[in-house]
């Protein structure tokens, strides 16, 4: 099926009628928080957004539809460092419900939550749990991390990164910059050594305090280790991976 854009917002009202149906929706979700003196606060929505898109570029037996990137998250843990605009993660679930019903209306039946910031993680399987109790749809729910598995991590070790995908450090910074974006000019003053320790998952299961995120200073690792050439490997990997799961996806839920 020709699309003339795969980008929801550059279609009119009627193109996307008439592919609705059969296409599969892409809703990336980002945020909008602090990411140290190294990174823009909007790293999360510029990575999910550019993932998403390269993914449906090559996709020609899948209709894909991208919407514009949700650029507000669940980010409630970085308000004590300036930059932070966050939804409570209740209301975060509301809107996502919101959207996919909205998506389901105008005749969508499969749609893809794609994450890019790990305060929403949770929230998107939740949000697609939700979903499918009362619409006749198929909700799929992943963060772009999630998707790497061991490659991407092999691929971070070998460039001398260490937290994949930690908050504000080397991994996030070789994205932003295979992206073309600019670092802050802070950058160059950002830590370049002596990784703060990020909060450790204990072995009797998940475990959270108040504070964290300022203790750490906001980020959870130096970006010295990042370059634009090793963010174009990690990049060229994600996209590869999303594609794959699109393709899997479509064909599990056939329409």
């Amino acid at each position: 099926m020709n699309m003339r854009s795969f980008s929801l917002a550059e279609l009119s009202s009627p193109e996307i009628g008439r592919v609705a149906a059969s296409a599969v929706l892409v809703l990336p979700v980002g945020a909008v928080e602090q990411h140290g003196a190294g990174l823009p606060t909007g790293t999360d929505a510029l990575v999910s957004a550019e993932i998403a898109h390269r993914a449906a570029a090559p996709l020609t037996g899948v209709p894909v539809l991208v919407a514009p990137v949700l650029p507000y998250g669940s980010s409630h843990h970085h308000l004590p460092l300036p930059g932070t605009l966050s939804l409570r993660s209740r209301t975060l679930l509301a809107v996502l419900g919101d959207l996919i019903e909205s998506a389901a209306v105008a005749g969508f039946r499969r749609i893809v939550l794609f994450n890019g910031h790990g305060g929403n993680d949770d929230l998107i399987r939740q949000a697609a749990r939700d979903a499918v109790l009362d619409l006749p749809i198929a909700v799929g729910a992943a963060s772009y991390w999630s998707l790497g598995g061991d490659r991407l991590a092999e691929l971070a070790r070998e460039a001398g990164i260490t937290h994949v995908p930690g908050h504000a450090g080397a991994f996030e910074a070789a994205l932003t910059l295979a992206l073309g974006a600019t670092l802050p000019a802070a950058s160059s003053s950002a830590p370049s050594s002596g990784p703060v320790e990020p909060p450790r998952e204990p072995a009797y299961g998940f475990a959270m305090e108040h504070g964290w995120i300022a203790r750490m200073g906001g980020v959870t690792d130096p970006i010295t280790p990042a370059t634009r050439e090793v963010g174009e490997r990690l990049l060229d990997h994600l996209v590869t991976a999303f594609t794959a799961y699109l393709e899997a996806f479509a064909r599990d839920f056939q329409r």
